[in-house]
């Protein structure tokens, strides 16, 4: 990957099957894979990665009714890995992710407030139909 520039792949889910989010997951693995060995400069931030889109798929899954996207886009920092991966899910849901405060008693409900702790910046854009939920990751300090 050239410096500045940037790699990208989509994963749907849709639009007739809603498929499991381990069939995401699984798709995400086998795109991670192909990255070279270096790329995600150590495990830590490839399962940063994978807890992401898994938490983004599952509040999809969850939440929607219809069909759903995953996007990772990979920017080049001119050394062996990114400098940061946007992980990006795509839903025909109109309701926006919550942080809710952090409740140990509760056993769910905390997904966004780990992609929250876990990402440099998240935010929703509304599109017609739906939504699109996005997180920017960045690279560790090598």
């Amino acid at each position: 990957m050239a410096h500045g520039a940037e790699q990208h792949w989509r994963i749907a889910f849709g639009p007739d099957v809603k498929r499991p989010v381990t069939w995401g997951m699984a798709r995400l693995r086998e795109v991670l894979d192909t990255l070279p060995a270096t790329a995600l400069k150590g495990d830590r931030y490839r399962e940063n990665v994978l807890l992401v889109a898994c938490e983004l798929l599952a509040n999809a899954q969850r939440h929607t009714p219809g069909p759903t996207a995953l996007d990772v886009r990979a920017e080049d920092s001119g050394m062996p890995g990114p400098a940061r991966m946007t992980v990006a899910v795509t839903d025909s849901g109109t309701g926006m992710p919550v942080v809710r405060p952090w409740r140990p008693e509760q056993p769910n409900g905390h997904g966004m407030h780990i992609v929250q702790r876990l990402a440099q910046k998240w935010g929703v854009e509304p599109l017609p139909g739906g939504k699109t939920v996005w997180v920017l990751l960045s690279a560790p300090e090598s």
